[in-house]
């Protein structure tokens, strides 16, 4: 069993007090704690030696979804990733699994109990880019709302990974349809233009 070192959590410490410390902000970041602006809650990464079409999913994933920073895998272990997940106070990480240089697989693991809460294959996968919409022109932690679902087992997901249902200041809309029993296909619109952007196809 994989056993997982949990910080102690530390008492809320101005800035002033770290740079009387550390000397500077550079020595903070380098050598201090990590400091949160927002809240983290989710923690996205991927296997080892992700492809660029990979990347770039990620890269989506993290601009989409509130709360949410994705790690670069690199040489970590698993165990070290959940660590670096736990250290920021996340509740999730959110695994990309590819093959053959493709998103494969979306693994979600509840971080209070260390086991997967959420796991889908990929059956194809449609990035801006494929649009030719550069990533740009979305912008980090849009707030995404649901329009439609038709997917009830997408349901807990969606609201997990802070997903709502529609209301006025929707940046993002995203629609559901189901394909089959178990397959759902996930539409991402940029709702000023109405431009379609990302499609996923998720089979659970």
């Amino acid at each position: 069993m994989m056993t997982i070192n949990v910080p102690i959590a530390r008492p809320l410490v101005r800035l002033s007090d770290w740079l009387l410390e550390y000397g500077t902000v550079r020595n903070v970041i380098l050598s201090g704690p990590v400091l949160h602006i927002h809240r983290t809650r989710i923690v996205i990464t991927s296997s080892r030696d992700p492809s660029i079409r990979t990347r770039n999913f990620l890269n989506i994933l993290t601009s989409l979804l509130p709360d949410s920073v994705k790690i670069t895998r690199g040489k970590k272990s698993k165990k070290e990733i959940f660590e670096r997940a736990i250290n920021l106070g996340a509740i999730y990480l959110l695994f990309v699994l590819a093959k053959n240089g493709n998103p494969l697989r979306i693994i979600v693991y509840d971080l209070e109990t260390f086991s997967i809460k959420y796991f889908f294959k990929l059956h194809g996968l449609s990035l801006p880019s494929d649009y030719n919409i550069p990533l740009y022109q979305i912008k980090r932690h849009n707030s995404v709302c649901i329009e439609l679902n038709r997917c009830d087992f997408l349901r807990d997901f969606l609201v997990d990974m802070n997903i709502y249902n529609l209301s006025n200041n929707c940046d993002v809309i995203v629609n559901t349809r189901l394909v089959s029993n178990n397959i759902c296909e996930l539409l991402f619109t940029l709702s000023t233009k109405n431009i379609k952007f990302l499609k996923m196809l998720l089979e659970v």
